[in-house]
């Protein structure tokens, strides 16, 4: 199986069994032991960049006090997560992002592929 080209992370499944954490390139796995005859299941679960996230919840309104682009004090929900009544998904002490700034190219960008391949004994 080649992805192709991917920004961040991807993990590879097939037929429910984990075969691969692919982090740098090629993203390329062997499959083959995996893979039964008939139908078949692939799964691909792909990490984003962390920037985007950012970006994203800069959409969000704000659950803490900023001054300027710092932190002013530490929310009262970082100790207790669960507690936290937004639906912002980060924290950061500084702004890096604002919500309209461009997302960076992320994802599953390809193209995907299926190499097959015949043993033959020489």
């Amino acid at each position: 199986l080649d992805l192709g080209s991917v920004a961040v992370i991807a993990e590879v499944s097939v037929n429910g069994k984990k075969v691969s954490t692919l982090w740098k390139a090629p993203f390329r796995v062997a499959i083959g032991d995996y893979v039964k005859k008939g139908q078949n299941t692939i799964q691909l679960k792909i990490t984003n960049l962390w920037v985007n996230r950012l970006i994203g919840d800069e959409k969000e309104p704000l659950d803490y006090q900023r001054r300027g682009n710092k932190t002013k004090a530490l929310p009262s929900w970082l100790l207790r997560p669960e507690s936290r009544d937004s639906k912002r998904q980060t924290f950061s002490s500084w702004r890096h992002w604002k919500k309209d700034d461009e997302l960076k190219i992320s994802g599953l960008l390809g193209p995907v592929k299926l190499q097959f391949y015949k043993k033959t004994t020489l």
